[in-house]
C-alpha cells in the first residue's frame, strides 16, 4: 500500500492498457490501514526509507489509467511489516478465499500472478501459440506431459517464466518436515533435478483457478516455517515451490515470457540480441523482432557503459512520481542503444530505453487524466548512482528532492528563484 509499490503498479495497469491486454486485473494491496509500517525498518529495505514508506490514500489507490482493474484490499498480515514478502502469499490465499465465488460467477478458470515491477510489451494470453512464438526451457519442449499448445494451462499443470531458483529448496536447510508439519509430504520424495525441472519457476504464474486455490493455502502455511530456516528474499517463492511439490504441480517452464537480468539464458535475451536497431526515445520492434511479454524492472540497467551514465533501477524512482508537480524522467540521447557496443551492454540499454519510455509515457498519460490543467511534464529527473549536485537537499523540506535522482536542465541556481 506505499508509494513504492504504487507507482510501480501504475505502471503495469497503464502498460496493460496499452498494448491492448484483454481480462481484469486485480490490484491485490495489504497494510493500508497500518500507519506503524510507515516508519518501520524492514529488516530487507531494497528502497530508500521515507516517502517510499508511506500509504497511499484509498482514493488515489482507486486511480488508474486503466478503467478494467479491480482493487481489492486485504487485512494486515502478522510479520509483513518486518518482512513484506509474507503479504503475497498472504494476500493471493485471502483474495482467493474470497473472491472465488465472484470469479466462478464470471466463469474464470485461469489466473495469472504477476509483481508489480512489470511492464506490459504485449498482451499475455491463452490463446495458444505457434513454434517460433515461444522459447521452451530446457526439457521442455520434448517433455511429453507438456501442455498442448504449451502455453496453454490445463488443470494440474500450470505455465510459468524460468527463474534461476533451480532445486534450491531441495537443499539441506530446508527441513521439509518441519516446514510442511507431514513427516510423509510428498514434496520430500522430489529430487534436486525434478524441483529444478518443475519448479524453478516465478512471476508469470500462470494457473488453473482450482490449482491456485488449493495451492495458495500451502502457499501461506508454509512462508513462515520457511522464513524461520532463514530470511530470504527469496523466501515465498521456496514456499512457492514445496507448495507446488506437495500437490504435484509440475509446471510447464518458458523462457520468453521476460527480460529481467542480462545474460544467456532462461529469458527472452536471444529475441533481443537480434535487434539491429532502435530509437531509444520511441522503442518499437520492427517486422522481424520480436518481444518478450514483460519486461521485469528487477536490476539496475546502465549504458552505454557498465558504469552507464545513463541508468535505471526502481529504487531509485522519486516516490512522488505521480504527482501533479513532479517533473517526468530525464530521457537519454535517442541513439543510446545504436551507439552502446557488445551484447550484453545492448541487452541492459535495450531495457533501460523502453522502461524509461514507456514510464514518462504513462506518467503523462496518467497526469493528463487526474491533474489541473499546467501540469508538470518536463522531463527534468535524472536518475543517478550517486548524486552529483543537489546534495544538501532536504526531502522533508525541499521541492525536488530525492535520494537517488536530481533535477537536471534547471539553472544551477534554480532553487534560489523558484
Amino acid at each position: 500500500c506505499n508509494y513504492f509499490q504504487h507507482w510501480q503498479s501504475e505502471l503495469l495497469l497503464a502498460s496493460a492498457k496499452y498494448v491492448g491486454q484483454g481480462g481484469r486485473i486485480t490490484r491485490i494491496v495489504s497494510g493500508c490501514n497500518d500507519k506503524a509500517a510507515e516508519t518501520v525498518k524492514h529488516r530487507e529495505q531494497t528502497f530508500p526509507s521515507g516517502k517510499n514508506d508511506l500509504l497511499v490514500p484509498l482514493d488515489i489507490l482507486n486511480r488508474s489509467v486503466n478503467e478494467n482493474f479491480g482493487l481489492f484490499i486485504t487485512p494486515s498480515f502478522e510479520g509483513a511489516r518486518d518482512f513484506p514478502w509474507i503479504n503475497k502469499p498472504s494476500s493471493i490465499k485471502y483474495f482467493m478465499e474470497h473472491a472465488r465465488p465472484e470469479l466462478d460467477r464470471l466463469g474464470e478458470t485461469v489466473v495469472a500472478i504477476l509483481d508489480p515491477d512489470f511492464i506490459f510489451l504485449k498482451p499475455l494470453t491463452q490463446t495458444g501459440l505457434r513454434p517460433g512464438e515461444y522459447i521452451a526451457s530446457r526439457g521442455h519442449e520434448a517433455d511429453p506431459g507438456r501442455n498442448n499448445p504449451i502455453d496453454v494451462v490445463k488443470k494440474g499443470r500450470p505455465v510459468a517464466q524460468r527463474y534461476g531458483l533451480e532445486g534450491g529448496w531441495k537443499s539441506s536447510k530446508y527441513d521439509l518436515t518441519k516446514i510442511t508439519g507431514d513427516p510423509n509430504n510428498k514434496a520430500q520424495s522430489w529430487s534436486y533435478s525434478d524441483a529444478a525441472r518443475w519448479t524453478s519457476v516465478g512471476p508469470p504464474l500462470i494457473l488453473h483457478i482450482d490449482d491456485i486455490s488449493n495451492l495458495s493455502r500451502l502457499w501461506e502455511q508454509y512462508m513462515r516455517p520457511v522464513l524461520e530456516i532463514k530470511v530470504d528474499i527469496l523466501a515465498d517463492m521456496w514456499a512457492y515451490s514445496i507448495a507446488s511439490a506437495q500437490l504435484d504441480l509440475k509446471h510447464t517452464i518458458l523462457d520468453h515470457y521476460m527480460v529481467s537480468s542480462w545474460g544467456d539464458s532462461g529469458e527472452a535475451f536471444e529475441w533481443i540480441d537480434n535487434w539491429k536497431s532502435m530509437s531509444c526515445l520511441n522503442p518499437r520492434a520492427g517486422p522481424q523482432d520480436q518481444l518478450p511479454t514483460f519486461i521485469h524492472m528487477a536490476s539496475n540497467f546502465k549504458a552505454p557503459q557498465e558504469k552507464g551514465p545513463w541508468m535505471f533501477h526502481k529504487g531509485h524512482v522519486p516516490a512522488s512520481i505521480l504527482d501533479c508537480d513532479t517533473p517526468l524522467i530525464k530521457e537519454s540521447p535517442d541513439d543510446l542503444f545504436d551507439v552502446t557496443q557488445g551484447r550484453i551492454p545492448r541487452q541492459r540499454a535495450w531495457v533501460l530505453c523502453n522502461i524509461i519510455s514507456r514510464l514518462n509515457k504513462v506518467l503523462l498519460m496518467y497526469k493528463q487524466k487526474f491533474c489541473p490543467v499546467g501540469f508538470e511534464q518536463r522531463k527534468l529527473v535524472r536518475l543517478i548512482q550517486s548524486k552529483t549536485m543537489d546534495r544538501g537537499c532536504s526531502e522533508r523540506r525541499d521541492r525536488w528532492c530525492f535520494p537517488l535522482a536530481q533535477i537536471e536542465d534547471l539553472p544551477l541556481n534554480w532553487r534560489e528563484v523558484s
